[in-house]
């Protein structure tokens, strides 16, 4: 006479906490939004920031930001802008390239996970958001685009990333000194002081005269540039970047074992 098999299936809620949890890590993405819907206990364990890591998170408008405020979302690493701040179409998706931006920074300084925000550079209004919060934000991100190259010379003033000279030194200070970026793109930034504040009447090589204006040091653009793993400096105009910037920049990496491996200047 054959035998009969009976196979006894197990409740996932009997399992201990530490078995699911490791279940759940294993999971890739859709599978853990599938798993949190089965039942109650999964939700509550699969809500855990850990395994959202890989989120990106979409935010054109400022209804959006509640998303950065939900308790699984307290990791994420990634923010895309790119649909308001880039093609975007309406008041609605215009709003995070016109106006939300600092919205957008005070969500994210409670979330110091955040590595990478896609479309940061045609995003409007940096100059207005207080310095310390800029530097917590910018130099947290592994990637940085400072810098925009498709904008009218009538609204220079207007460049989206075009930061104030504050917020210009406090962010290469924090840079030299500690930093979570792996990318920088530097281009029209504001490194020199207002020329209308010169004497006129000095009579001094133009060039010298500008290296005597620096808003950043030529010590501090070389320490903060050198620390990051892969650089590209763009010149706009000639007094982007002044001869004594690049001479210590050029200097330190020659003498010192810098972080940069990769430097482009075009």
């Amino acid at each position: 006479m054959g035998q009969s098999h009976s196979q006894s299936q197990t409740h996932i809620s009997v399992l201990p906490n530490e078995v699911v949890v490791s279940i759940l890590q294993h999971l890739p993405p859709q599978e853990i939004k599938s798993a949190v819907l089965v039942c109650k206990s999964l939700r509550e364990m699969g809500e855990k920031p850990r395994f959202w890591t890989w989120a990106v998170v979409t935010v054109n408008t400022k209804d959006d930001l509640q998303k950065l405020k939900r308790p699984r979302l307290q990791m994420v690493q990634e923010i895309d802008v790119t649909q308001g701040s880039h093609g975007g179409t309406g008041v609605q998706c215009n709003w995070i390239k016109e106006e939300g931006l600092a919205d957008l920074f005070q969500v994210i300084g409670e979330i110091p996970t955040v590595k990478r925000i896609r479309g940061l550079e045609f995003c409007k209004g940096i100059q207005d958001i207080e310095p310390d919060l800029v530097v917590g934000v910018l130099n947290s991100l592994e990637e940085l685009n400072l810098c925009y190259d498709f904008y009218d010379e009538e609204d220079f003033e207007d460049m989206p990333l075009r930061l104030e000279a504050e917020q210009l030194e406090l962010l290469f200070t924090a840079v030299a000194e500690k930093t979570n970026l792996k990318f920088l793109q530097v281009s029209g930034q504001d490194m020199l002081k207002d020329m209308d504040k010169t004497d006129e009447t000095d009579e001094v090589d133009e060039m010298d005269q500008m290296d005597e204006m620096d808003t950043i040091s030529p010590e501090l653009f070389a320490a903060a540039v050198s620390n990051v793993e892969e650089v590209i400096l763009k010149e706009h105009f000639k007094e982007d970047i002044t001869s004594k910037q690049f001479e210590a920049l050029y200097s330190i990496i020659a003498v010192e074992d810098r972080p940069v491996r990769k430097f482009t200047c075009l």
